[in-house]
């Protein structure tokens, strides 16, 4: 990985975790930025007003959607695991690239967890634990997590991971492969949603945002 300038880094000054914390009333809508046209894609997704804009990794399509609005924040989905040495300067790269919140292994030992966690919220972003399986969701609980995002190939299986959480623990779902019906399936069970480019980039999505985050 390039070596970060951290003389460069300027912390966080957009608040993620309020833009997806809903309390399941409605569905924050997470547009996911495709690499193609990334900046002119943020600015779409931020007309039609979703909540958050999310990057897969630290790069170009993170740094240009983050650039695109003073308002909407961002997501790096990349999950951190431990042992290899360079997740300080992951975060860091997250964070240089405009990333305001960041997701890591809630699989991580539970130190190597707080530590990530803290360097994270040292630049202001939001630690986010990615959880994939019922002892990942359990892992993200004992760690104190204020999120989750909760991975699974149907929004079915995001839900019985959903309802495992806490209620006061701020959920993100991600369903592999979403469809409007996926994601409309997530509202009132959890608070946000990963919108990927072929829902949000389809005719009705103006409408789905209407729909479940009037």
């Amino acid at each position: 990985m390039q070596d970060v300038d951290v003389g460069t880094i300027v912390p966080s000054t957009r608040d993620l975790l309020q833009a997806i914390t809903t309390r399941r009333r409605n569905l924050a809508l997470l547009g996911l930025i495709s690499s193609e046209s990334p900046a002119e894609e943020a600015a779409r997704l931020a007309d039609l007003n979703v909540s958050a804009f999310v990057a897969a990794e630290p790069g170009q399509a993170l740094a240009l959607a983050a650039r695109a609005t003073r308002t909407v924040p961002s997501l790096c989905l990349d999950a951190l695991r431990g042992g290899e040495g360079n997740e300080r300067q992951a975060l860091l790269a997250a964070r240089q690239h405009g990333a305001d919140g960041v997701c890591i292994d809630a699989g991580l030992p539970l130190d190597a967890w707080d530590r990530l966690a803290k360097v994270a919220r040292s630049m202001r972003m939001l630690p986010l634990a990615s959880a994939a399986d019922a002892a990942g969701v359990e892992a993200a609980v004992k760690a104190g997590a204020r999120a989750i995002l909760l991975r699974a190939g149907s929004a079915g299986a995001v839900l019985e991971l959903a309802a495992r959480a806490p209620r006061g623990v701020t959920l993100v779902g991600q369903v592999e492969g979403a469809d409007a019906d996926a994601i409309r399936a997530l509202a009132g069970k959890v608070d946000a949603a990963v919108v990927p480019p072929s829902v949000h980039a389809a005719a009705g999505f103006a409408e789905l945002v209407a729909e479940v985050d009037p």
